[in-house]
């Protein structure tokens, strides 16, 4: 518990770093009045395009789950799951990365259907397959413009990530192969990674589904890259729109590391240094970040809501891990 405070206070300093610089940029080159004047005169239709693209990511993500729990067998209703997911959402506000996205569902769908490592299990080879569509998105943008900002090392960058998730995926797909590895290591690892092998273990994960969360996974990240697209356009920068998903691309990077309390600082950070390769000023990068950031909390919002509420939520009995030889984790 101490350490994870630590670590939490850390991700604080960083957030509140970042964000301060970015402001003390802002405001030392241009000052408030310039803030001030670029937000009275945002246009609504775009951000209300951007509301709607934001929408689009949250529903491919809700989907992609759905085909996962299903392809194991665990056909749950799907206002239920997007119940629990926007609920997610909510909670992963005030955590780093989607730490509180993921283990509120893993938590969620455990409690209504009583199989602990199947909802652990999936949330597993969601992200698994996030990331092979998060790296597909990256290599499809860099011949768009990516490598004008990162130049070839984003193409062994987005190849690393790919590989690595692609062979995570394949790994958990073939217990034996994942628990033939794990014995490789010290023993007081080799223990602990045999446990969660196990317990993780998928159940038998189509490839036709497999397939269909890719493509899922994949729209969902392009869409998201493309709500700073938007909120570019809410204010009015003339930007290449294709080097505009870029930078929304590397956003969504930059804020899935861990480093940060939900990407607080990162986003801005990144937006300002992209952005001013394309001779954006600093006020106008932090507000396509923010923007952005706002308008993806829109989600979050409802969820927090559906949470207070409590309103029709309802725990049909547990049905047992159908499997014994997952151990409890």
């Amino acid at each position: 518990m101490r350490r994870s405070r630590v670590l939490w206070v850390l991700k604080a300093v960083v957030s509140l770093g970042l964000l301060g610089w970015v402001l003390h940029e802002t405001l030392a080159r241009e000052g408030v009045g310039s803030l001030a004047a670029r937000l009275s005169s945002l246009s609504w239709s775009f951000l209300a395009v951007a509301a709607a693209v934001q929408l689009t990511a949250v529903f491919a993500g809700i989907l992609r789950w759905r085909t996962l729990l299903s392809a194991q067998g665990a056909e749950l209703p799907a206002t239920w799951l997007t119940r629990s997911y926007l609920i997610g959402r909510f909670i992963g506000t005030f955590t780093p990365s989607t730490a509180g996205l993921d283990a509120y569902r893993a938590w969620d769908v455990a409690q209504r259907t009583g199989r602990r490592a199947l909802a652990a299990s999936t949330v597993v080879a969601e992200k698994l397959v996030g990331l092979v569509g998060l790296s597909l998105a990256t290599l499809a943008l860099l011949p768009l413009g990516g490598t004008r900002f990162f130049g070839s090392t984003a193409i062994a960058l987005a190849v690393a990530v790919g590989l690595g998730a692609g062979g995570g995926l394949a790994l958990f797909l073939r217990p034996r192969l994942a628990l033939s590895l794990s014995r490789a290591l010290p023993r007081g690892l080799a223990d602990r990674a045999e446990r969660w092998t196990a317990a993780l273990a998928g159940r038998g994960i189509a490839p036709g589904a497999l397939a269909r969360a890719t493509v899922l996974s994949l729209l969902s990240h392009v869409a998201t890259a493309a709500v700073f697209v938007a909120t570019a356009g809410a204010l009015g920068l003339r930007v290449d729109p294709l080097s505009l998903l870029v930078v929304g691309n590397a956003i969504v990077v930059a804020t899935l590391l861990p480093v940060s309390v939900g990407g607080i600082g990162v986003r801005e950070g990144v937006a300002v240094a992209m952005l001013g390769v394309l001779s954006v000023s600093a006020t106008d990068a932090t507000l396509v970040a923010l923007l952005g950031y706002l308008v993806g909390q829109v989600p979050g919002i409802v969820g927090g809501a559906l949470l207070l509420a409590g309103s029709g939520r309802t725990s049909p009995k547990a049905v047992p891990e159908p499997s014994a030889s997952a151990p409890s984790v």
